[in-house]
């Protein structure tokens, strides 16, 4: 009798599980809630981070030399991200004036129609459809660009090269996107309402011509406060840069292959659509709100 009488389990003999111990799924779930608000902590840390680093890159405009680098990236900036957006804005601006207040013009009793349709057009198009379709407009056409174009700058190791030359990647890709970003949101505001207002007066106008275009906007701008343009203005400034800042917080991302380009385009987009409809709704609460 040696060690060849001690006995071994076979092979395929299970094991009784630990009473004690939570199941597997019981740990995915025990992980998950873990790992997100992880996850969503460092995401907030980086976004805060690159505010402030553009912030404290900002500094530097000062200098003539590189504040004319800086215009000649800005402009280039605005006009892909705001002008090149018109012809889109204004098409879905048509539609809403068209299809949305023309049709609404027709449901109101004449007797309050020049100051019930005004308010309705304030609260529909101003205070909310005119901020929201800017913001998931330039997401889909400039957010994704910019996103895409960062991404494939990392993943080639381009901004190594740019600092191997004395060259500032943020004072060439973060500070144009930090600043070109929230002005085109509100460029693009201002272009919506006009273009929607214009479009909603044609319809009215050919089913009653008896309507004049002055006193149609007269009635529309009397019921524009400052606080909404203020509000607007808010939206556009935190819109704008929290969708320019996660593109290129995830554009960064991007190290390894193509794959984790179109991964950060897709992350950065949805992402993009929840922090901009939370700010939106969240403006919007507290400042109409009674």
């Amino acid at each position: 009798m040696g060690s060849d009488s001690v006995s071994t389990l076979p092979s395929d003999t299970k094991r009784e599980p630990d009473p004690q111990q939570p199941p597997p799924n019981s740990w995915r779930i025990i992980e998950f809630f873990g790992r997100k608000p992880r996850e969503v902590a460092i995401f907030l840390l980086d976004v805060i981070g690159l505010i402030s680093i553009a912030l404290a890159a900002s500094k530097h405009l000062v200098n003539r030399k590189r504040r004319r680098i800086f215009l000649n990236l800005f402009i280039r900036q605005l006009y892909n991200t705001g002008v090149r957006a018109l012809f889109i804005n204004g098409m879905i601006a048509i539609f809403i004036g068209a299809l949305l207040m023309s049709r609404l013009f027709n449901y109101i009793p004449q007797q309050v129609i020049s100051t019930q349709y005004s308010y309705l057009f304030v609260v529909i198009v101003f205070r909310e459809l005119g901020p929201l379709i800017s913001g998931i407009i330039l997401i889909s056409r400039s957010a994704t660009a910019v996103t895409s174009e960062i991404g494939f700058l990392r993943m080639t190791r381009e901004f190594q090269v740019l600092h191997g030359l004395g060259i500032n990647p943020v004072f060439m890709f973060l500070l144009p996107v930090f600043f070109a970003f929230p002005i085109s949101l509100f460029l693009m505001f201002i272009y919506f309402d006009f273009v929607c207002l214009l479009s909603a007066y044609v319809f009215i106008w050919f089913s009653d011509p008896s309507i004049g275009f002055t006193a149609f906007l007269g009635g529309i701008l009397e019921q524009i406060t400052l606080n909404e343009v203020a509000i607007n203005a808010v939206k556009a400034l935190l819109g704008g840069v929290m969708i320019g800042i996660i593109s290129i917080h995830f554009g960064a991302k991007a190290t390894n292959s193509f794959d984790d380009v179109s991964d950060a385009i897709s992350n950065s987009t949805t992402t993009q659509l929840m922090s901009f409809f939370l700010i939106n709704v969240v403006l919007s609460i507290l400042a109409y709100t009674q």
